[in-house]
């Protein structure tokens, strides 16, 4: 969009007329918002993921639904991205967004770091890296 001014004289008294100029496409319209959460239930030990959702509203009540335990929270919300939910060895989750599903599994692989299993693993003494539970993307991300 560009402005264009012109300046006229009539006399003693300039008049300034002002003009906008669109392109060939005219005025563009926004891009759909898609919105996206995850709900966990910590006594099931389960993660649900819901995108493409029309507002953060309906995200919540979709992941909440489809989560279908008392003890269920939202515990990340995200628009136009990825999010992905993780768990370490120990137990702890973790949740991160961005703009792809591998960044956002990075992320929050990262955040919990290496965790020491709880006692008894008997397949392991040694700490390990988090393991990605669930991940996902609107259709309008990156």
């Amino acid at each position: 969009m560009g402005i264009l001014l012109s300046v006229t004289r009539f006399g003693g008294i300039a008049a300034v007329s002002i003009a906008c100029t669109l392109g060939a496409t005219g005025i563009a319209e926004a891009a759909p918002q898609y919105y996206g959460a995850i709900a966990l239930s910590r006594l099931q030990n389960r993660a649900i993921t819901v995108t493409d959702q029309q507002s953060k509203v309906s995200a919540d009540a979709a992941a909440i639904r489809d989560c279908d335990f008392y003890d269920c929270e939202i515990v990340l919300r995200f628009s136009n991205g990825c999010a992905a939910i993780v768990q370490g060895a120990d137990g702890k989750w973790g949740w991160a967004t961005g703009g792809t599903r591998e960044e956002a599994e990075q992320i929050a692989v990262a955040s919990l770091g290496e965790s020491n299993p709880p006692f008894p693993d008997l397949g392991s003494a040694t700490a390990r890296a988090a393991s990605v539970v669930a991940s996902t993307c609107t259709k309008n991300a990156g």
